[in-house]
């Protein structure tokens, strides 16, 4: 038995992603062309978390602005992960398109392509690929095309190019058909079309990839890609060979990026496969270990496995993506003195993954200690008696191993008390009297980041006697800074437009992570609005990675 580390890297891109929808498939070609004519591009969505009045609840020309103030996907991408994640769980959402919307292909675009730049490029190839009349928009069509590129679904980006109606002999659309011609092996074909892009724009990088291929040529040397197409380029002329996309290309394209390179075997034992997986670095660590979480062979190695995975995970401030990964296996790890060494990290992931039993489990097992092993059975004589009474073999078979052991010591107060808080969150029991009290503990040490949390937990109904209030009437803020744009925010949230709300809330957040004021404001609106789940799934999300 060996374990693919590339069959590991698409398993773990596809959970990450979450569970496609099933295509439902039509009955006779005549219904397939009239259904997919009366389909608007915000019918189709991957994994759906919020109402069907998602879109419908607001208006074109609003949904607009709140998509036009998020990151695009040439950009770098986002810095606050869990504001990425809101506005995710309403991009990827289906719904009637917004008032004056419907066949916007433009805005439908736009929508896919912000989605792109807040997750993977596996979520909105799905999306594109449910998408129907995508060949009807160069915009779409250019959002489909990327995204299967960076899939390494070559031959899907092809046929993009091939259906698109309008626009295809833009200097985009030469130089991806140029690409697939000589991919295909028709070189002359290939070069007058990337001439016919060169008429209309410069593209050094392209070229320098592109002309290597057409000359069969090796791959430049130090170059590193910065588009989809590119890396697609590369990758031919460098098939099995680890790619690194360049720094300033966009986040996505780096977690794109990591499919390729060689395909490595771990050993046939559980034990010398952790061993080999820890030792590698990036994503083949990454991918490893995930395939060793996923085995059921060894539970005792899963659960090193993603104490190891996890933890890599903190130091790189992506542990809650880690978490929603991998917290659903937690609830099948053995609860052992050497498992339990990790157990705030599996509560953490657990809470994440909305399993609160299991979270619960092991949050008891952090308090009390890990369950007593059964006690072996008696030794007998010979005769198959016990030994006499009194007899020194008799005391050693009896001693108590337990004595000797050290006795169980839970996490400290602080972590405790952390575990409480994010779990009273999940929960959404944050009105009681305990709450107030974690609260308050939490509070003895108010930096920024817990202010923050705080601000946004009182908006939502939490109480803290009024002393946040108190501590944040004194403050002010320092010359230059520039105070949170609310407006957008509040006049979505008043007039119930559910995708506006939750965008505006997640872009105040990203460019004010530390803010309590736009805390307090992007909960408050998104509890107004009727999103009150996605408020507390963010501050959920902040209390974790702060914790982890």
């Amino acid at each position: 038995m060996t374990w693919s580390i590339k069959t590991a890297l698409l398993a773990a891109s596809v959970l990450a992603c979450g569970q496609a929808f099933a295509q439902a498939q039509p009955a006779n070609d005549q219904i397939e062309v009239a259904e997919l004519g009366a389909v608007d591009p915000f019918e189709v969505g991957v994994s759906s978390v919020l109402p069907e009045t998602v879109w419908s609840s607001g208006h074109a020309g609003a949904l607009n602005g709140a998509l036009s103030v998020l990151p695009d996907r040439a950009s770098s991408g986002w810095s606050n992960p869990a504001a990425a994640r809101l506005a995710l769980s309403a991009l990827r959402s289906s719904g009637e398109p917004p008032r004056g919307g419907r066949d916007d292909f433009a805005l439908a675009a736009k929508r896919a392509d912000r989605a792109l730049s807040a997750g993977r490029a596996q979520l909105v190839y799905e999306l594109m690929a449910r998408t129907p009349r995508v060949n009807e928009s160069d915009a779409l069509s250019r959002v489909y095309a990327e995204t299967a590129l960076a899939m390494g679904r070559r031959q899907e980006a092809c046929r993009v190019a091939d259906a698109l109606l309008e626009g295809r002999d833009a200097a985009y659309w030469l130089r991806l058909r140029a690409s697939c011609l000589a991919l295909d092996g028709r070189i002359p074909a290939a070069e007058l079309t990337a001439e016919l892009a060169r008429a209309q724009a410069q593209t050094p990088a392209f070229d320098q990839v592109f002309d290597a291929l057409t000359l069969n040529q090796p791959a430049p040397e130090g170059f590193r890609p910065r588009t989809a197409l590119q890396l697609t380029l590369l990758e031919a002329l460098a098939p099995g060979v680890r790619l690194y996309p360049h720094e300033d290309a966009p986040n996505w394209l780096h977690l794109a990026a990591e499919r390729t390179g060689p395909t490595i075997a771990l050993p046939q034992t559980l034990p010398e496969a952790l061993e080999a997986a820890v030792v590698m670095e990036g994503a083949e660590r990454a991918a490893a270990l995930g395939a060793l979480i996923g085995q059921d062979l060894d539970r005792e190695i899963a659960a090193e496995a993603l104490a190891i995975r996890l933890s890599d995970a903190a130091q790189q401030d992506l542990f809650m993506e880690a978490a929603l990964t991998f917290g659903p296996e937690v609830a099948s790890l053995p609860i052992t003195e050497n498992t339990l060494a990790h157990g705030v990290h599996f509560v953490l992931a657990a809470l994440a993954a909305d399993d609160f039993v299991a979270a619960e489990r092991w949050r008891e097992a952090l308090l009390d200690g890990p369950p007593e092993p059964a006690p072996a059975p008696r030794p007998t004589s010979e005769l198959g008696e016990l030994p006499p009474l009194g007899s020194d073999d008799l005391l050693a078979a009896g001693e108590d191993k337990t004595l000797q052991a050290v006795a169980w010591q839970p996490p400290s107060p602080g972590l405790m008390v952390a575990i409480d808080f994010a779990r009273a969150i999940a929960l959404d029991q944050i009105e009681d009297d305990a709450f107030m009290a974690l609260l308050a503990a939490r509070l003895e040490t108010a930096t920024p980041e817990r202010l923050c949390q705080a601000a946004g937990l009182v908006a939502l109904g939490a109480d803290d006697q009024g002393e946040l209030q108190q501590a944040l009437s004194g403050l002010t803020r320092q010359t230059g800074v520039t105070p949170p744009a609310l407006g957008p925010l509040l006049l979505a949230s008043g007039a119930g437009a559910l995708g506006e709300t939750q965008l505006h809330a997640a872009s105040l957040l990203e460019r004010h992570p530390e803010d309590a004021e736009t805390c307090a404001a992007s909960m408050l609106a998104l509890d107004h609005a009727g999103l009150r789940r996605q408020a507390l799934q963010y501050l959920l999300a902040r209390v974790i990675e702060d914790t982890a």
